[in-house]
């Protein structure tokens, strides 16, 4: 055997591999909802939405701005997720090593004695010692495509991974800005029962003047006690609700809650509108939809591969080194050995595996698919259950201001009454009442429209940035 077997064998295995085919469907997206526009676009009255990364800037908060930051560098949910994609590329690699020759060093020596009843030769009854060394080479011909569509799972795979961390990051992104509006809020709120604690010590003190005068009841003095009591007892409740705000954005930006403070600042303006744009954009913004479609290019080529396991294996291997009974002879070149050639292996029999694993795998390409699906149903639903809540929001704050100015007016003119004595305090309890029930709903509204904005921004994969922005 001389080089130019070596060559002959070697380009017939290059054009084996260059003619080979790929098993399994190709990697097309099935049908999916797709509506034209969504229809809570212009009730919601957003406006144009450029991209960009750093989303939450929209805000102009630079508190916040410091804390979002954080989130890439300092999260362990993020970092856990990063680490998952590492796993995912280190798998990739290990299956695109199948696409070169495997060769392996080995070297051994042997001590042996051959039967009488066996083929001993000239050795019968005599002790040898074999020595060899040399290089083995196992090399699978990928005639069917098998190891290229196993790479291409795992290539899909890593995309995937990717995906999935983008989309852990951006859940984590929104969940420290709803965290925070939250908390800002809820000074708010606090800044408004304060304000309703002092309103009450004046009534209470008006009813205390009345009835030392006799000119009102006890009765009068025990109610406004009641509603004193009733709102510092409230005001407890929200500073409670402020801990475990700040203890969540802590974990967020991964710090100790015992270490971490935000100071009272309360916040009161209207968020950033944005205009949802088209389906098809919200769509294609998604990590999660494109971790889907990952997934189903995964499951196309997992079937690629459990079909090629149906049809002959081509392998080439080869050995070569040197062997010698002598060791002072055992580096020479008239002790060099080799051996190479194809080998193919037939699958005869197996049991079933082929044919339960083929069906396995058309069963995860149907999951896939349903999952895709489904997944972009939820993203649409989301987008619009966003964009109906801020067209619904926007209309209630308008009420809601116009509700708070009338009771400020209400509490004015029932104390100015009350102070003449033409109504019972009853009156003035009521209007006070009303009065904070409607200024907490108000802040409670701001609140909500500013968790929807964020709540459409995630739903539309992120990286907006408003061009109109009203306080």
């Amino acid at each position: 055997m001389n080089f130019r077997f070596y060559v002959r064998l070697a380009s017939a295995a290059l054009g084996l591999l260059q003619s080979s085919c790929l098993l399994g469907p190709k990697g097309e997206l099935p049908a999916a909802a797709e509506p034209s526009a969504f229809k809570g676009a212009a009730e919601s009255g957003s406006v144009e939405r450029p991209m960009r990364p750093e989303w939450w800037t929209v805000f102009h908060d630079a508190r916040l701005d410091a804390l979002a930051e954080r989130i890439e560098g300092e999260n362990l949910q993020l970092r856990a997720a990063l680490a998952r994609v590492d796993q995912a590329y280190a798998a990739l690699g290990v299956d695109a090593a199948l696409r070169v020759p495997r060769l392996d060093g080995a070297a051994g020596a042997t001590r042996n004695r051959a039967s009488k009843g066996g083929l001993g030769g000239g050795f019968f009854g005599v002790d040898t010692t074999q020595y060899r060394a040399g290089l083995l080479l196992d090399w699978e011909v990928d005639l069917w495509g098998r190891v290229r569509r196993l790479v291409e799972a795992r290539q899909a795979e890593a995309t995937e991974a990717e995906a999935l961390a983008e989309d852990v990051k951006l859940a984590l992104q929104a969940e420290l800005v709803r965290n925070y509006f939250a908390l800002r809020f809820t000074d708010a709120e606090a800044e408004v029962l304060e304000g309703a604690v002092q309103t009450r010590l004046d009534n209470l003190e008006l009813a205390q003047r009345r009835f030392q005068g006799g000119v009102a009841a006890e009765l009068d003095v025990a109610r406004a006690e009641t509603e004193l009591a009733a709102t510092r007892a409230e005001a407890a409740r929200l500073a409670g609700t402020r801990t475990r705000l700040e203890n969540a954005i802590a974990v967020l930006v991964g710090q100790a809650p015992s270490e971490f403070h935000l100071p009272v600042r309360p916040l009161s303006g209207a968020p950033p509108q944005l205009r949802a744009g088209l389906p098809v954009e919200a769509l294609s913004n998604r990590p999660d939809i494109a971790a889907s479609q990952q997934r189903l290019v995964a499951a196309n080529a997992r079937i690629g591969v459990a079909t090629a396991e149906f049809f002959p294996k081509l392998s080439l291997i080869g050995n070569g080194g040197y062997s010698s009974l002598k060791p002072d002879t055992f580096l020479l070149w008239s002790s060099r050995t080799y051996s190479i050639g194809p080998s193919v292996s037939i699958p005869m029999f197996q049991g079933g595996r082929l044919r339960m694993g083929l069906k396995r795998a058309r069963a995860e390409q149907a999951e896939a698919v349903a999952d895709y699906q489904q997944a972009v149903l939820v993203a649409l639903r989301e987008v619009e259950d966003a964009l109906g809540d801020l067209g619904a929001l926007r209309r209630e704050i308008g009420a809601q201001e116009e509700a708070v100015r009338s009771a400020q007016r209400a509490v004015a003119l029932s104390t100015k009454r009350y102070e003449e004595g033409l109504v019972s305090s009853i009156e003035v309890v009521d209007a006070v009442r009303e009065q904070l029930t409607a200024e907490r709903r108000a802040v409670q509204v701001r609140a909500q429209q500013h968790e929807a904005t964020v709540r459409l921004i995630q739903a539309l994969g992120g990286g907006v940035r408003a061009t109109d922005v009203s306080r």
